[in-house]
């Protein structure tokens, strides 16, 4: 049994916010850190539209229109190259602090003083640390922080707010976009007021492209990602690779315009495939989502951190792309479906998380990885594959034809916490 009523446990008491202060310090620390990533291309965009310049017609913008207004604020503050490192790095160091709170919040609202309640802050704290090489030195936070709080705003009644979040995550990173069919399951089911209020967000969060458009051709950013390669950490990209130096394929370990890439005959087969897979297989887990949702409606956090999870695992490890940051995409969900439930996915996709530092640490990745680190990086992609495949699992046998409708979040009671 807790020693305390979970209605009376829910606020945060001073412990709680000293422990998000001591989870968020050392991201602070980093922030001051030397290492550059790709701090010094959005500081040359950002500078160039200060000074005047029209991305995607003076110069090339490779991300949606929203990321730039990111990177305009630290640009501003920083004045040269060395402080926009400071400033967006303290930039991040806020939104990490944000879904860490979010985290903590919802683990003592679910659980109030139970050990459980820790749960998810806890393990995010370990992995956005280890992580933090590119935690830090990617824009990945910021649609990441909203994917979160259109999740936690959707469970909480606020579908307008939760459509406005998925809607600026989307045109800040694209990859929100596919947690828009179950959020429209999610409220579908609650009733037509709902669903009026998600679609608005949604309208209100995109509408500010109408006018852009008349001076920036911003959509102009989705021919850089059709010309892309495979890229080198991608699924397929690592049987590949692995096939190569097994003398089973010949391919080339090229430094492309945005990232590492492999060339040849083979890799361009593969990604032709891979990009047809990544195509179908997002659909289907979209889809296996929202049959889900339409079933059984999540009543808790975790549930629609789960619901939300499959399309998102499958739309990062089917990729012809899966940098690094990508992983930041998933881990803020994986670590609320620590709540309740089978608690495994969730922990083998945190560890896979983690160990993505293993893969630049004193390898050679600037001219082909070694048998030891192509093993990691297939035992990586492995564990994400695992994880998201468990969760459509458990989404396929949620509930059946006649599930009961999702109560009013706002008037549902909180469970009572166990030991």
């Amino acid at each position: 049994m807790s020693d305390s009523n979970p209605s009376a446990s829910f606020r945060l008491t001073p412990r709680h916010w000293a422990a998000l202060a001591v989870s968020v310090l050392p991201l602070v620390l980093y922030a001051f850190s030397s290492r550059e990533g790709d701090l010094p291309l959005y500081f040359r965009t950002a500078r160039a539209f200060l000074d005047g310049a029209v991305p995607n017609r003076d110069f090339r913008f490779e991300y949606p229109p929203y990321a730039l207004l990111w990177f305009v604020p630290a640009t501003w503050a920083g004045g040269d190259l060395r402080g926009f490192v400071l400033a967006f790095g303290l930039q991040l160091t806020l939104f990490d602090a944000f879904i860490k709170w979010l985290l903590l919040s919802e683990g003592v609202r679910r659980w109030g003083t139970s050990w459980r309640a820790w749960a998810p802050l806890g393990a995010y704290f370990v992995v956005s640390w280890i992580q933090s090489v590119h935690y830090l030195k990617r824009y990945d936070l910021i649609p990441a922080a909203l994917a979160l709080a259109a999740l936690v705003a959707l469970m909480r009644g606020r579908e307008g707010w939760a459509g406005a979040a998925l809607a600026v995550g989307t045109v800040t990173k694209l990859y929100p976009a596919v947690l828009v069919p179950v959020a429209l399951a999610v409220a579908w089911r609650r009733g037509s007021k709902p669903t009026r209020a998600l679609v608005t967000g949604l309208v209100a969060g995109v509408l500010p492209l109408v006018p852009l458009s008349l001076v920036w051709p911003w959509w102009q950013f989705a021919s850089f990602h059709v010309e892309r390669g495979l890229q080198v950490e991608a699924f397929s990209a690592g049987l590949l690779w692995a096939a190569h130096q097994l003398g089973l394929a010949d391919v080339q370990w090229v430094h492309a315009p945005a990232s590492y890439e492999l060339h040849g005959a083979a890799a361009e087969t593969v990604r032709a495939i891979t990009r047809q897979v990544w195509v179908a297989g997002s659909l289907l887990a979209a889809a296996v989502s929202v049959r889900a949702a339409w079933r059984r409606p999540p009543v808790q956090v975790e549930d629609v951190a789960r619901l939300a999870l499959v399309p998102l695992t499958a739309f990062v490890i089917l990729n012809p792309v899966l940098s690094p940051q990508y992983l930041i995409w998933l881990t803020g969900a994986a670590a609320l479906a620590l709540l309740s439930g089978a608690v495994g996915p969730s922990v083998v996709l945190l560890v896979a998380a983690a160990i993505t530092r293993g893969l630049f640490a004193g390898s050679t990745y600037r001219t082909g990885w070694q048998p030891s680190f192509t093993l990691l990086l297939l035992a990586r992609n492995a564990m994400v594959l695992f994880a998201g495949l468990a969760w459509a699992r458990e989404l396929r046998r949620w509930g059946g034809p006649g599930a009961a409708p999702l109560p009013d979040p706002k008037d549902a009671p909180l469970p009572t916490p166990q030991a």
